[in-house]
């Protein structure tokens, strides 16, 4: 596989998209171009470790940092805004991770841990939310801990795109139910899926079946496990 340094994530998603996942098993051989040697190991180490650098970039619009800090990432929920072939990057991104994964790479990203969770099929919950968005996550705890009649909620969420507000329902007719003491475990839950679930649902879909593609055994998705947090 043959790259330019210039243009290292097009030229990256051309070889990786017009192969089958059986040769994307075989034996990586990566190759900048104008640049002649052997590839014992090293080049390829190299080759992932850029391009994790590119496809992970918040510049594309496919991820954005963690309202925490700048270097742990998340899916953009608002990626389709940015780049209307989003999901086929999505699909590549799954690709290369399963690449990564399975020849033994690393790749240089930090997630969120929702992010991992749902990799691995695991159920996130209002406690994932904390070390990814702090201020919501004291709003949520403050509903939980109080009655929330006084705050006059319905089961709906309001959210900024691109200066525009949209507003979803969490559930069918959501903006006329209004949140009680009875049924703040369900809108806390809801609030929760709709923040790490359900905006970026399309979008997981397509990484896990870029994933799944590579590596088709089970087993080697928990190795996700060594990209993220050890303690779900």
């Amino acid at each position: 596989m043959i790259v330019h340094r210039e243009t290292l994530f097009e030229d990256s998603y051309r070889h990786i998209m017009e192969k089958t996942p059986a040769e994307l098993r075989h034996k990586l051989w990566i190759e900048f171009f104008g640049e002649t040697g052997l590839d014992y190991g090293g080049v390829t180490r190299e080759w992932f470790f850029l391009l994790s650098h590119e496809i992970f970039n918040p510049y594309y619009g496919l991820f954005e940092y963690s309202a925490t800090d700048n270097y742990t990432l998340q899916i953009n929920p608002h990626s389709a805004a940015c780049n209307p072939d989003h999901l086929s990057y999505f699909y590549f991104i799954g690709k290369v991770m399963g690449m990564a994964i399975y020849h033994g790479k690393l790749l240089d990203a930090f997630f969120i841990r929702p992010f991992y969770k749902m990799m691995l099929g695991k159920k996130i919950t209002l406690f994932d939310m904390e070390s990814v968005d702090n201020a919501y996550y004291n709003s949520l705890i403050y509903i939980k801990d109080n009655d929330p009649e006084d705050l006059e909620l319905t089961f709906a969420v309001d959210d900024c795109v691109f200066g525009e507000t949209h507003t979803t329902e969490l559930i069918e007719n959501g903006r006329d139910v209004r949140v009680t003491e009875a049924n703040k475990e369900e809108y806390i839950e809801a609030v929760v899926n709709w923040r790490f679930v359900k905006r970026v649902e399309k979008q997981m879909e397509q990484i896990l079946r870029g994933l799944h593609e590579v590596i088709l055994s089970t087993f080697h998705v928990v190795l996700l496990l060594v990209m993220g947090p050890p303690d779900f």
